[in-house]
């Protein structure tokens, strides 16, 4: 069982993966993936084609951030090169054992659904979630904003989602909820 662990920016799905890994599950990381796959020379290649943001043979991350969490359509077309590679990845690790695998999905979209047997939400509100993102990652607030708006919204995510996981409140708060989901 592949099950997809998802929420906005500053939500707390690692706080949740972490807390998963603790209670023996196995967790893998989207971006983690994600950043051996901006490694691959094919990939380098193609997102060089289409958005112009490599130099020196590396992709010029921070560029390429600002190009799609400006535009919605562009992050499709970024998700439609790297997901085939991502999901890949992660099919490679479920095989390796088959027990369950908690997969960390920052940039989960409708599309994503079929490939994951369960789906929990993470959510939390606006206000938390920017102070998160802004006292981990030095963004401004504008910018959180910007990419919030760019990702699946919580109610969306709700309406896809087999759980949901409110972190709202202190980590005994969150761990109580991570340690109640039936898997």
């Amino acid at each position: 069982m592949i099950i997809a662990v998802i929420g906005g920016i500053g939500s707390g799905k690692s706080s949740v993966l972490r807390m998963l890994e603790n209670l023996g599950f196995r967790v893998c990381d989207c971006d983690k993936i994600y950043n051996q796959v901006c490694e691959r020379e094919d990939y380098i290649g193609k997102v060089g084609e289409v958005f112009n943001v490599v130099k020196d043979g590396k992709i010029d991350k921070a560029r390429l951030g600002d190009i799609v969490f400006a535009d919605k359509a562009r992050l499709r077309l970024l998700n439609s090169l790297a997901h085939p590679y991502v999901f890949d990845k992660i099919n490679e690790i479920y095989l390796q054992d088959n027990s369950p695998l908690f997969v960390e999905v920052s940039a989960f979209d409708r599309s994503m659904k079929d490939k994951f047997d369960l789906i929990v939400l993470v959510k939390s509100s606006s206000d938390k979630r920017v102070q998160r993102v802004k006292l981990r990652s030095g963004y401004s607030e504008d910018r959180v904003l910007s990419i919030i708006s760019q990702q699946i919204s919580e109610e969306e995510g709700e309406a896809l989602a087999d759980f949901v996981i409110v972190n709202d409140g202190d980590l005994e708060a969150l761990r109580e909820q991570v340690e109640r989901l039936k898997i």
